[in-house]
């Protein structure tokens, strides 16, 4: 009977700069699954943030042959602090953090402590802040190795896991399309009739789409709450860099939808190896009562379906109820933060656990009285306010996926 191999037998090796990352590249785009994590597009982002200090690669290796691999940004973060949507204090971090899809090859339970043993004892020597792993799942190896290998004061995780929703299409498109109703229907028709005009949607995908596009979405972006976070879609030079890569590549896939010419929902995806990845969406909040982003979401849908060969629908981060309604299955995942050990950011992270502690009693009582969907709504309806007049920032704009 062989036996398994031990975690001494792993060796663990760091790339930083562009440069000594190009000589991984045939393997990057070999193990690729995400396009967060695709070497193109992963390259447009590191080169359109000032806050990055190189980009970095981490290649595992048994037997001196690589078997997985971490992709990520060393960079300037401002870590936040937060109760519920209110902002406590900020942490200006040296971070390294791995992109979503950005763990890629063969990942064991072996091979992911030596990861770990590896990034604790390098975070130490090089001085470096934080490592973040953006929406882990809690089965990953890397995730159990980190959660098990680090003090308790010296990671951070969020109190309650996000659910991540997906709806299959290769084989039961039909069955999707069983999902829309005639409630679903009947809300087209009330909202022609409330704008006195037409109903239609436009597809933006082209490089030459792109100036259009971003114009346009963002006069509805920056009233919707998600930009009184400092999150959500926002027409800048990152934004535009990042789609000039997709629609290159033929896999932006934008849509705007306009009640009576005026435009008034949108959603902004990607078509990466056959999947539908939802990056963005938003619509004006006056109009909510007529679902004009469900209306928009339906005709996406149906559209791509005629036209592209998509054999799924990947939902993207959060939990929404359309999200459960048009899925049909999900898993969990939770962000995850190591931190150096340094008195500075034990008191920070003890701060930060308390505060996530006191939400969830918050939440709790709350949800005992039956008042957390109030609450919720007047939270959101102050960022809202907030959005119409707030500068969006990158430094504060949560991390790409």
């Amino acid at each position: 009977m062989p036996l398994s191999p031990s975690v001494e037998e792993y060796r663990v090796e760091a790339l930083v700069g562009t440069k000594s990352l190009e000589s991984i590249r045939d393997l990057w785009q070999q193990w690729q699954i995400h396009p967060n994590a695709d070497v193109d597009f992963f390259e447009c982002v590191v080169e359109s943030r000032p806050s990055v200090v190189n980009p970095m690669a981490i290649v595992i290796f048994f037997k001196e042959a690589p078997v997985a691999l971490a992709v990520g940004r060393l960079e300037n973060f401002i870590l936040p602090a937060t109760f519920g949507y209110l902002k406590i204090f900020n942490s200006a971090l040296l971070q390294f953090s791995i992109v979503y899809g950005g763990l890629m090859g063969a990942w064991d339970e072996k091979c992911a402590v030596a990861f770990v043993t590896y990034l604790r004892k390098w975070m130490k020597h090089d001085g470096v802040d934080a490592i973040y792993l953006a929406a882990m799942c809690a089965e990953h190896p890397v995730y159990r190795a980190a959660a098990r290998g680090t003090p308790f004061l010296l990671r951070h995780t969020p109190l309650k896991d996000n659910f991540h929703w997906w709806a299959e299409l290769a084989e039961t498109p039909e069955l999707f399309k069983s999902k829309v109703n005639k409630a679903d229907r009947k809300k087209e028709r009330k909202l022609a009739q409330h704008s006195h005009g037409d109903i239609e949607f436009k597809m933006f995908e082209k490089p030459e789409d792109v100036p259009e596009f971003c114009s346009t979405v963002e006069e509805i972006a920056q009233s919707t709450y998600l930009r009184g976070l400092g999150a959500g879609f926002c027409d800048n030079e990152e934004m535009r860099n990042r789609l000039g890569v997709t629609s290159r590549k033929g896999w932006m896939k934008g849509f705007i939808l306009y009640a009576n010419n005026q435009a008034c929902a949108f959603q902004l995806g990607t078509l990466y190896q056959g999947v539908l990845y939802l990056d963005y969406t938003g619509f004006k909040s006056d109009l909510h009562p007529y679902s004009p982003g469900r209306i928009l979401f339906i005709k996406m849908v149906d559209h791509l379906c005629k036209t592209h060969a998509v054999r799924g629908i990947d939902f993207g981060f959060g939990d929404a109820e359309f999200k459960r309604r048009y899925a049909d299955r999900s898993w969990k995942e939770s962000d995850l933060y190591l931190f150096n050990q340094t008195p500075t950011l034990l008191m920070a992270n003890l701060v930060r656990k308390s505060l996530t502690l006191f939400r969830g009693l918050a939440e709790m009582a709350l949800r005992r009285f039956d008042l957390h969907i109030q609450v919720k709504k007047w939270w959101r309806h102050s960022a809202e306010k907030t959005g119409r007049s707030a500068k969006h920032t990158e430094e504060e704009e949560p991390l790409e996926a």
